[in-house]
């Protein structure tokens, strides 16, 4: 295909479609320190436009050194329009290949490709940890290379791979987010896009429409060029012929990557022309016409399936120093039908979800380092709407928590029944945090034999023990010991206040 047909002059037009894209300079340097002589690729810009991030593949400072397939890097916007000197994201990093796709939520949680798969991550004061994992129905790629991205409102995921239906090599394909939480099987998108040599790197817009792509099939400046098409109806079969982005984004080296943020001025992509080594981030001053997607759409979705739905919201919180809690995972599940949504709290500490309607619900609030919180709700009081408070316990060195809900027959160590539930909260909890061990106590009031109260408080910390080994926690995660009526933290003069007295509690110890 002659050069002199690609070159875009002015505005570039999707057929069909008001998406537009103005180009208006050649590739810029994104400036010092971004770019090595290693491999950079898979450029994602953050929600709110302030970070960038990337994978920087075989450099001396990923976690695998330099055989080291792929680490996480992210450079940050500065006041004076530069960007910070990037830093590899050790804590998500693994000696083997970890590639960034985007971001599920604007919260901050994200989703890496990785020799494991696809797995998410969360962020709560500046560290990363790892979150729920990602189920895409029928999902294979069998070949070696893989890219993908999320869409600005992270429900629909893009894959350039070689999977089932491929024209050639490498194709785009679609994957929708279901209601479930769960992902639709890729959708191979056409013979419009794709051709019987490689698509890779896509890139929607944010109306959702506007696919970005690269291919060495189409012809073009180089071995891959950037183009663009737009989505006709929603079948996602049916696209604009793509065009070209034309000399000022494609040259003769290989351009890649394709993002476009929603306020900047620049799209950024990788490009090996005049690079430091293989691919480097480069910028290219645009202007755009394009309409963010309607949320509207997707909720009218959703309540179609869903005859009527409950809307719970909540708040987590410290319980010791009032804090909220960003990023905590929210589960709850409707009873009889058993069916469980999760959510997360946002940067207020606070979450709503949208759930089918039940009789009852249970709702867990469970975050990293800390105890998880439980709250059941009937229907009558889940139609109150009004904001639930989980107040969520510290695991942290010497903290103690009593465990008022589990209780015991009178004068005996045998459970009471329903008590076995507050203890799975403690087994969730070991099994959620395995950097520490706990240390079970046994208390009685001051009532009656002595000797018989101290035998009686440590028959029930075995009791408790042995309900946390059958549970599957580590035997050497657990101590404990009776102590009978010599640590009360209330009175024994009146019944009410005995109460209080006859506990098993817990204290914390990090390994």
């Amino acid at each position: 295909m002659s050069k002199r047909f690609l070159v875009v002059i002015g505005l570039i037009c999707a057929l069909n479609s008001r998406a537009q894209i103005q180009v208006f300079s050649e590739q810029e340097s994104i400036g010092y320190g971004l770019n090595t002589t290693s491999d950079e690729s898979d450029v994602v810009i953050s929600p709110d436009e302030s970070q960038l991030y990337f994978t920087r593949k075989n450099h001396p400072d990923n976690v695998g050194g330099v055989q080291d397939p792929g680490d996480v890097w992210m450079s940050e916007h500065q006041v004076d329009g530069s960007w910070s000197a990037p830093i590899n994201l050790k804590e998500i990093n693994t000696a083997g290949l970890n590639q960034f796709i985007g971001f599920l939520d604007i919260e901050r949680r994200i989703l890496i490709n990785t020799d494991n798969g696809l797995i998410s991550y969360f962020r709560v004061s500046g560290k990363w940890f790892e979150s729920d994992p990602i189920e895409v129905a029928y999902f294979k790629n069998q070949g070696e290379m893989f890219t993908a991205s999320l869409s600005n409102d992270a429900k629909i995921m893009l894959f350039g791979m070689e999977s089932f239906g491929t024209y050639g090599v490498e194709d785009i394909y679609v994957s929708k987010l279901q209601s479930d939480g769960k992902w639709s099987s890729p959708k191979n998108l056409g013979s419009k896009i794709n051709t019987a040599n490689q698509e890779i790197t896509p890139f929607l817009a944010s109306d959702n429409k506007t696919l970005f792509f690269s291919s060495n099939g189409l012809g073009g400046e180089g071995s891959f060029d950037v183009f663009m098409s737009t989505r006709l109806d929603d079948t996602w079969q049916n696209w604009s012929t793509p065009v070209n982005l034309g000399p000022k984004v494609n040259t003769v080296g290989r351009e890649s990557s394709f993002v476009l943020p929603i306020e900047k001025e620049f799209a950024f992509l990788i490009s090996t022309q005049n690079s430091d080594g293989y691919g480097d981030i480069k910028m290219v001053r645009v202007a755009q016409e394009i309409e963010k997607a309607e949320v509207v759409e997707e909720v009218v979705k959703v309540q179609k399936t869903e005859d009527k739905l409950a809307i719970l919201t909540g708040e987590a919180r410290d319980i010791v120093t009032k804090k909220v809690i960003v990023g905590a995972e929210v589960e709850a599940k409707v009873l009889p039908s058993g069916i469980v949504k999760k959510g997360r709290t946002n940067r207020m500490g606070q979450f709503t979800l949208h759930i089918p309607e039940g009789e009852s619900y249970e709702i867990k609030v469970r975050a990293y380092l800390y105890m998880t919180a439980e709250l059941d709700l009937n229907k009558t009081q889940a139609a109150q709407n009004q904001l639930h408070a989980f107040a969520l316990n510290p695991i942290i060195e010497g903290n103690t928590i009593s465990l008022d809900h589990v209780l015991f027959i009178q004068g005996k160590s045998e459970l009471v029944a329903g008590s076995e539930k507050e203890l799975d909260l403690v087994v969730e909890m070991m099994k959620y945090n395995p950097d520490i061990n706990i240390f079970l106590s046994g208390h009685t009031d001051n009532q009656g034999n002595s000797d018989l109260n101290l035998k009686l408080s440590e028959d029930r910390v075995e009791t408790v023990k042995k309900y946390l080994l059958k549970s599957g926690v580590a035997a050497d995660r657990i101590a404990g010991q009776g102590f009978g009526g010599t640590k009360p933290r209330a009175s024994n003069a009146n019944e009410e206040s005995r109460k209080l007295n006859r506990r098993v509690e817990f204290t914390i110890h990090k390994k």
